[in-house]
C-alpha cells in the first residue's frame, strides 16, 4: 500500500486529518490517514482556495469602483468584506503571501477612506474607530495560529466533540491564544473534557501529560466572573 502524500501547504480540512493522525489525545482515532481520506480533505481545501481567489478578484473590482462620494456605510461594507477575506486567506492551504499583501494594501486604502468618511465625527466617534482598529490588529495576531483560523471558520473542520483533543495537540502558546476566542461556557466544557482525557492518558499513554495546559486553562477559569445568586424577595 502506497504511503499517503501530504500537502506542502495543508488547508483546514487536511490539517485536521493530520492532527488526528499524529496526536494520541484522539485515542481510538489515532491511525495513519489513508490516501482516500487525505485526497478528500485536499479536494475540499482546493475548492475553498478557488472560491477564495474568485471572491478576492470581485473585491478588488469593488474597491476600484469606490468614488469620493461613496457613503460611509458602503465603505464599511467593503472593508468588512476585505477583513473577512483576509481572515479566510490565513487558514487556506496555499502560500497566499501575495494575496494577503494585496488585501493589506486594499485594506489600507479602505481604512483611509473610512477615516475620511468619519472626519466630521465628534471625538467619541473617532475614539470608537481607533478602538475598532486596535481590536482588528489584535485579531490579526491571533490568525498567525492555524488552530485559531480553524476554530473561527463558519464551518469549522474540527467537530465540537473533537475540540478538546485538538486543542491539547497544540503548543502551549497556540493553546493560550485559542482560549482567547472561546467563551466562558466552552472553557468550562474544556475543563470537564480535559479531566476525562487526562484520566484516559494515564492508562493508555502514561508518558504524555497535559499538566501545562490544565494550568493555563485553570488560570483562565479563575478569571471568570460567576454571577451572584439573587435571593428571592
Amino acid at each position: 500500500m502506497s504511503q499517503a502524500v501530504y500537502s506542502e501547504w495543508p488547508g483546514a480540512w487536511e490539517r485536521h486529518v493530520v492532527r488526528k493522525a499524529r496526536n494520541p489525545h484522539f485515542f481510538n482515532q489515532l491511525h495513519p490517514p489513508t490516501q482516500q481520506e487525505l485526497t478528500q480533505a485536499q479536494q475540499r481545501d482546493q475548492l475553498e482556495l478557488a472560491q477564495f481567489n474568485q471572491h478576492l478578484a470581485e473585491l478588488a473590482v469593488q474597491c476600484t469602483e469606490l468614488a469620493d462620494d461613496t457613503s460611509a456605510k458602503q465603505i464599511n461594507t467593503v472593508k468588512n468584506d476585505l477583513d473577512r477575506c483576509y481572515d479566510t486567506a490565513c487558514g487556506l492551504g496555499a502560500d497566499l503571501t501575495e494575496q494577503k499583501d494585496a488585501l493589506s494594501l486594499l485594506n489600507d486604502l479602505i481604512t483611509t477612506a473610512v477615516r475620511r468618511a468619519h472626519r466630521e465625527d465628534d471625538g467619541h466617534g473617532r475614539l470608537i474607530l481607533i478602538k475598532q482598529e486596535s481590536l482588528r490588529m489584535r485579531h490579526l495576531t491571533r490568525l498567525n495560529y492555524p488552530v485559531v483560523c480553524d476554530l473561527l471558520r463558519a464551518i469549522p473542520p474540527i467537530p465540537a466533540a473533537e475540540m478538546p483533543a485538538a486543542l491539547l495537540s497544540e503548543t502551549d502558546e497556540a493553546f493560550t491564544v485559542a482560549l482567547e476566542i472561546l467563551d466562558d461556557e466552552r472553557k468550562c466544557y474544556l475543563a470537564d473534557q480535559f479531566a476525562a482525557i487526562d484520566k484516559r492518558l494515564r492508562i493508555s499513554h502514561p508518558d504524555i501529560r497535559i499538566d501545562s495546559k490544565l494550568k493555563i486553562l485553570n488560570r483562565q477559569l479563575a478569571m471568570i466572573q460567576i454571577p451572584e445568586e439573587v435571593e428571592p424577595g
